[in-house]
């Protein structure tokens, strides 16, 4: 879902992200954005964009506040997209087993990270809460992390025996959320401290 107030985006097989009204209670979208030549696999929203990626290997950011779009061409299909927390850049994973970092605004390459393993299945990209490290799902049942300036190879989790399809940072606290299957899996820091009252 997006930010409250503001139509909801989801990507589709059929190579369009329909942008619906959730408080009309309408079943038609207010818009349909349809510059796909392939299937969406990703969709990413910020207060004003809406960033995709799509099996054609394309990266689409779509700018609501000027009605423009940005394409930029990786050239093998997209599995995830994602922004940077300071808004500046855009990860995308892609099924020649490579992330690539982006300038938001230019398209220009900043990183390439290999290592993991993905040409079938859509996995997920992430950046930390910290924008310090890129992280990506494998299907050899770990989880990849790099350096974000250095490209090195910080970290390779494992998780489990089968592919590894879907992870998540926690927005703001140092904690991963992993899926793989039939398991979810938390992983946190070792000085990881709840916040809040526990009841």
């Amino acid at each position: 879902f997006s930010p409250p107030c503001t139509p909801f985006p989801p990507g589709s097989i059929d190579s369009t992200v329909r942008c619906w009204d959730c408080r009309s209670r309408r079943p038609d979208p207010i818009q349909v954005l349809d510059e796909a030549k392939d299937g969406i696999s990703s969709v990413k929203l910020s207060a004003y964009e809406i960033l995709t990626g799509s099996v054609d290997g394309r990266v689409r950011r779509y700018d609501l506040r000027t009605g423009q779009l940005c394409s930029d061409y990786i050239g093998s299909p997209i599995t995830s997209v994602c922004f940077s927390k300071d808004g500046q850049c855009v990860l995308a994973a892609s099924l020649d087993s490579t992330l690539r970092l982006l300038d938001k605004d230019t398209g220009e390459l900043l990183g390439e990270y290999t290592g993991h393993r993905s040409t079938t299945y859509r996995l997920d990209c992430v950046l930390n809460e910290l924008d310090t490290h890129v992280g990506c799902a494998s299907e050899d049942g770990h989880v990849y992390f790099w350096d974000l300036l250095e490209g090195s190879l910080a970290l390779r989790l494992p998780v489990g025996q089968g592919v590894v399809q879907s992870l998540a940072f926690h927005p703001s606290l140092p904690c991963l959320l992993v899926a793989t299957q039939g398991q979810v899996t938390l992983w946190r820091e070792d000085t990881f401290q709840p916040q809040g009252d526990p009841d």
